[in-house]
């Protein structure tokens, strides 16, 4: 499983520990406190019932209380205040939780304000851009980038919802024909946090591993894995918080992409044919042959929830041998340290791309931006502009309305990083 498991390997045998579960723990426990907290999480959901459609982390009062369950049985259904909210919304995930106690978002962290549906944009000619590249070093580049970044906040009607969206750019990276970018969306009770942690620890371990290491692919695989453990030795509770993270690393006019989850990398060039969008990333679903067997190989199962009628609804989830927690419906991701127990892994797929004058632009972004986008729709929206910025706001922005229009004033969290490449004449 490579470096996915973000937590020591214990002594005590994973079936004994799942064993010990089933006769009345939530879950595989550690001094005790692991039932504690998956009960914790269902009393927080049972005021108002988590929006289960496109959720990628699970937690309400229906399936939140790690209740046993042996192999095979059906799913627990959601709940919800009203028909379509309660059962159509449990395909993807934003954790989404209306507790007045819940902690206020941190800006250390996650660098996008008080979590409101104010936008938070980072454009290359701005001074808040990391890593900014004065006009003079431009010059010397064999290949110049523009980039903007614009974080904004979901919506949920009736309380104030927490982004947990977070991005960097860094046009100047170790050397000035170096330059790194990345997405990442959090989910769980503290995913904001766990998405800010790696948005500020990622790109300086990177430094390291990509310095050291010749093998870029490896190096940015040293780098996933060491943040991963880094996250389970911090003070952000991890347990059922995780993030995906979606990283282009930038040397000279070669392109290696990293990623962990569902959040996508596209690559947009101009041909004959007209524009056409090239896949960078692949989403890491739990039902991929690879990503199964190895879940399946650590003793966690692959289910989806079922509704009041016992019909199955939502994506297939990750889920502990004797408890219906975490209901992770992704098989990377960085964080989640109970999910990892069970063959969910931090360690990133990767491609690598030789750039020409025919690529023009890449997009990284949250499922925000691609749940109701394509590939090909978002390459054909940001190559109508020139600016980084201004192709940058017209997808979120489009992105946005398209939620408000599909999902009845809902909104998840949407994240796009937009770089433009500049080819020599």
């Amino acid at each position: 499983m490579g470096c996915g498991s973000s937590v020591p390997v214990e002594a005590v045998d994973q079936q004994d520990q799942q064993k010990q579960q089933h006769q009345g723990a939530g879950s595989p426990k550690q001094g005790g406190s692991n039932a504690d907290k998956a009960a914790d999480a269902a009393d927080a959901a049972k005021s108002k019932t988590t929006r289960a459609r496109r959720l990628s982390y699970i937690s309400n009062d229906a399936n939140g209380a790690a209740a046993n369950a042996p192999p095979g049985a059906p799913a627990p259904a959601t709940s919800g205040p009203g028909g379509r909210s309660g059962n159509t919304r449990a395909r993807r995930l934003s954790y989404v939780t209306n507790d007045p106690n819940a902690p206020p978002v941190n800006p250390k962290y996650t660098g996008d304000g008080d979590g409101n549906e104010e936008v938070d944009l980072e454009g290359a000619d701005e001074p808040t851009v990391q890593g900014q590249l004065a006009p003079e070093e431009q010059e010397r580049r064999t290949l110049r980038v523009n980039v903007a970044c614009m974080s904004r906040a979901g919506r949920e009607p009736g309380f104030k919802k927490t982004n947990q969206d977070n991005c960097f750019a860094f046009e100047k990276y170790i050397t000035e024909d170096q330059s790194l970018f990345g997405a990442m969306d959090g989910h769980g009770p503290h995913g904001h946090l766990v998405s800010g942690y790696v948005k500020q620890h990622l790109p300086i371990i990177l430094v390291n591993h990509l310095t050291l290491e010749k093998d870029v692919k490896k190096a940015l695989t040293q780098g996933f894995c060491e943040v991963d453990r880094s996250l389970a030795n911090s003070r952000i509770d991890c347990e059922f918080s995780g993030s995906t993270a979606v990283v282009s690393y930038l040397k000279g006019k070669t392109l290696t992409t990293a990623w962990v989850g569902d959040s996508r990398g596209v690559l947009g060039r101009e041909s004959k044919r007209g524009w056409e969008a090239i896949d960078l990333t692949t989403d890491h679903k739990p039902t991929a042959p690879e990503e199964k067997a190895r879940i399946l190989k650590a003793n966690g199962r692959v289910e989806r929830l079922v509704d009041e009628m016992g019909q199955p609804m939502g994506p297939y989830r990750v889920w502990l041998q004797y408890a219906w927690i975490p209901g992770l419906a992704m098989s990377r991701a960085l964080g989640d340290v109970l999910a990892h127990q069970v063959g969910v892994t931090s360690e990133p797929d990767h491609t690598v791309m030789e750039l020409t004058p025919q690529d023009k632009f890449i997009v990284l972004a949250s499922d925000g931006v691609w749940e109701f986008i394509s590939s090909k729709e978002a390459v054909d929206i940001i190559a109508q502009y020139d600016s980084a910025e201004e192709a940058c706001r017209q997808l979120v922005d489009e992105a946005y309305q398209r939620w408000l229009t599909e999902e009845e004033g809902v909104v998840d969290d949407i994240t796009a990083v937009v770089v433009r490449f500049i080819h020599p004449q």
